[in-house]
């Protein structure tokens, strides 16, 4: 998992490009309600009242723009306040699934997720760091994905909050694993929210004989320190388990000294006037990014820079 950092440009964007359609939809609903299933339903008098309120002042502003860590002390507040919302059976929870989820998250003309991504300008799922987030033009078939870490399902209203709309990956954004699960109940933390120290790489040689074989990825153990209900969820630990590959080939590295030789070579290019940063140096070492605001652009940066580190390869 790597930390997402907040972006209030970004979502000062996503705002402005979904006001106007979702102010036009609340006002809809208040006049003419929704139909489900062809029959016809109306907000009751709470509903009504919290719709006009999101019409009142800044107060569509803040739910769109709610702070990471500001988002679970609004749904314990929603939930003694407005418990009939929390209910996916209930036409409270249904009427507002419709204006944030049918009505504009599901609306290509109203929410483009190509630019949402775009404008995160993030490479790699922040859950696992394993795969890339692939999107290319708003032409091509390559659909991107955007996992809602509160349910729409569950929390509606927050369906186009913009810190809890996730770029991820196809896996983790599967229904197999992260899907409809509540991350409340999972005890899951938010990319926004976890700290890099809170997701570690280590590893354990299980032999001897690791200089053995470039090939025997069961030579060591990979070990992941990380928030117990991420790891559980997003299978973690199974996965990374099936990457030991990588870290034997750092291990090799440290053993036949290369980050020195090839630290040595490369210093060897400023007399031709080619100068290499600290930074850069590290990066052709690990051949995976090293610097903690770089880690999102390739997958298994985290995992490089915490055994490259362990071993000595970096600094």
């Amino acid at each position: 998992m790597i930390k997402l950092k907040e972006n209030s440009a970004a979502a000062e964007a996503h705002f402005i490009k979904i006001e106007k359609p979702l102010k036009q939809r609340i006002k809809n609903v208040l006049k003419n309600g929704i139909k489900k299933d062809g029959n016809p339903i109306a907000p009751d008098t709470i509903l009504r009242g919290y719709l006009k309120h999101l019409l009142t002042g800044d107060n569509l502003k803040q739910l769109i723009l709610l702070k990471p860590e500001s988002i679970h002390s609004t749904i314990a507040s929603m939930k003694k306040y407005f418990p009939d919302f929390f209910n996916s059976d209930s036409d409270s929870s249904k009427i507002l699934y419709n204006i944030f989820v049918a009505s504009c998250y599901d609306k290509t003309d109203v929410f483009s997720k190509y630019d949402f991504i775009s404008g995160i300008n993030i490479d790699t799922c922040p859950y696992c760091n394993r795969n890339y987030i692939y999107y290319l033009s708003k032409k091509n078939n390559v659909k991107p994905q955007i996992d809602h870490f509160y349910p729409k399902a569950k929390y509606p209203f927050l369906a186009m909050t913009f810190y809890n709309l996730i770029p991820s990956c196809q896996t983790c954004n599967g229904l197999e694993v992260k899907g409809e699960l509540d991350p409340v109940r999972k005890g899951l933390i938010n990319p926004y929210l976890i700290e890099n120290d809170q997701f570690l790489f280590s590893y354990k040689p299980t032999s001897s004989g690791i200089l053995g074989s470039l090939l025997d990825k069961h030579s060591v153990e990979v070990h992941l320190k990380a928030p117990q209900g991420n790891i559980d969820v997003f299978k973690l630990q199974e996965l990374y388990n099936l990457h030991t590959d990588h870290v034997v080939e750092l291990v090799i590295k440290s053993k036949i000294k290369y980050s020195t030789t090839y630290r040595d070579y490369l210093e060897k290019y400023k007399e031709h006037g080619l100068v290499f940063s600290e930074n850069e140096i590290d990066r052709m070492i690990l051949g995976n990014y090293t610097n903690v605001d770089e880690i999102h652009k390739r997958p298994f940066s985290k995992l490089y820079v915490d055994i490259g580190l362990d071993l000595g390869l970096i600094k």
